[in-house]
């Protein structure tokens, strides 16, 4: 009975040294401690590589904001600038259109050549006055929007289809040249543009990537183009109210001379 008592007595502790339970869980307990200290460390580094990109800062995008800004406002100076200086030179514009365009398509024109001598009079009389300084820069850009609203060099491709209805006898030549006269005083009146022309004599032109217009007129002409250049003629004529009539011829170069001292008194429209 004694030595069975000290037998339980010493397996109290709950195993022995060599693999007994309790052993197992003293393992058991180091490795669940180093595996804390291990994802506590990892948690460590972690948060302290987090904590360092989060102190780097915002970069370079600030920077390169503000410089899109100044760079913006630079370009608004100096769009700015570029158009006080071309606003202070219209006159100067002017004198390179009319000298290196608008001459050059007066006289390739198929204006009658009284008619053109007499415009290109009325033009080069205005240069000269613009080199002299006897426009201001306002007026020089009142009298070009003028001239650029004047059918000149349209009026010269009206003139051919008008000399061709003239030469070719048909039943409808009196309504046709009839039509062209009543366009012409629509232009006399001021109610008919050059827009208006582009319009009517589109049936014929033809695409002219060489012109300074981009089109020409057709050689030779058709009697159905010419007819439907004689309709919108008409169009344009009853718009601007033009009564159903023939008019005298209307003088181009009296309207030009008009309309470039219209410009230097009343300004463009």
């Amino acid at each position: 009975m004694t030595e069975k008592s000290d037998n339980q007595a010493d397996g109290t502790d709950g195993g022995s040294a060599d693999g007994s339970p309790a052993d197992d869980r003293v393992v058991a307990g180091d490795v669940l401690k180093e595996s804390a200290n291990t994802t506590s460390g990892r948690q460590t580094t972690e948060n302290s590589a987090v904590t360092q990109e989060d102190n780097q800062g915002p970069g370079w995008l600030p920077a390169l904001m503000a410089g899109s800004v100044i760079l913006g406002i630079a370009g608004f100076i100096c769009c700015g600038v570029s158009t006080w200086v071309l606003f202070q030179k219209r006159t100067e514009l002017a004198v390179r259109t009319l000298r290196g365009a608008y001459l050059i398509e007066l006289e390739q024109s198929y204006l009658e050549p009284a008619t053109k001598r007499e415009v290109i009079d009325e033009v080069e009389t205005l240069i000269a006055g613009m080199e002299a300084g006897d426009y201001e820069n306002w007026q020089s850009a009142a009298i070009m929007q003028r001239l650029q609203r004047l059918p000149v060099v349209q009026w010269g491709d009206l003139q051919a289809v008008e000399l061709f209805i003239s030469k070719n006898d048909g039943p409808d030549q009196e309504v046709q040249l009839k039509e062209l006269s009543r366009l012409q005083q629509a232009v006399a009146n001021g109610s008919a543009t050059s827009f208006d022309f582009q319009d009517v004599l589109e049936p014929v032109h033809r695409a002219d990537p060489e012109s300074s217009s981009g089109f020409s007129l057709i050689q030779p002409l058709g009697s159905e183009q010419v007819a439907e250049v004689c309709l919108r003629a008409k169009l344009i004529a009853d718009r601007a109210n033009i009564a159903d009539q023939t008019f005298p011829k209307v003088d181009l170069a009296a309207i030009v001379e008009r309309e470039i001292s219209l410009g230097a008194t009343a300004g463009g429209f």
